[in-house]
């Protein structure tokens, strides 16, 4: 509980400060908390943004890049046509807080999501009163987010021990057969999930203790 609120405060705190250093601040603390006291090694923890920083860069080049008739406005600009494209003061500044305030949010979720088991964070939940069908979708996606790495691995390595990904044709037609048969077995698995549930007499409520 003391990791969750703790996790979640400095969340809201990123998220409702508009303040540059606050975040910094929020994203040194977590940085340091999850791989310095939790021991989390710092190799393993930085691949986990590698995810999250492709989409933040997207995000970031549509609004640090801005178009204008007037080259005055840009730090630095190239002409394309009759218009510069370039960054400008407020774009660059703006740019700069987003990226401090989405590491600060992804940092505070890593702390709590690599401290804290799944069955913790149920009885959290279960104390906090949270709707008996929302604890029960988070046990399910968190089971079915390994059964369809699972899945996707095993598959994979039968691929390509058969070849299948020499060339970019046997790449494409791999990756096509890898997502049909993924849908198929994922499927599979939830059904035999089903199954054994209801042989245990599921009532909607997972047991956690």
């Amino acid at each position: 509980m003391a990791k969750f609120l703790f996790a979640i405060g400095a969340l809201f705190i990123a998220i409702g400060l508009n303040n540059l250093y606050v975040n910094l601040i929020i994203f040194l603390i977590m940085f340091i908390f999850t791989t310095v006291i939790a021991k989390i090694p710092i190799k393993n923890y930085l691949k986990f943004y590698y995810a999250p920083l492709v989409f933040l860069l997207v995000s970031i080049i549509t609004i640090v890049i801005n178009k204008s008739t007037n080259r005055e406005v840009f730090l630095c600009s190239i002409k394309i046509g009759q218009n510069y494209f370039g960054i400008n003061e407020n774009s660059l500044s703006e740019s700069i807080f987003i990226v401090f305030r989405v590491l600060s949010c992804i940092s505070s979720m890593f702390f709590l999501s690599l401290t804290t088991s799944i069955n913790q964070l149920i009885k959290v939940f279960k104390k906090l009163k949270f709707p008996p069908v929302m604890v029960e979708l988070i046990v399910l996606i968190y089971r079915f987010i390994f059964i369809f790495l699972e899945e996707s691995k095993e598959i994979y390595n039968a691929q390509e021990m058969k070849y299948g990904y020499v060339g970019m044709k046997n790449s494409y037609r791999s990756i096509s057969l890898l997502v049909k048969c993924l849908f198929i077995r994922i499927f599979e698995k939830y059904r035999d999930m089903i199954i054994s549930l209801d042989s245990k007499l599921y009532n909607g409520e997972f047991k956690v203790g």
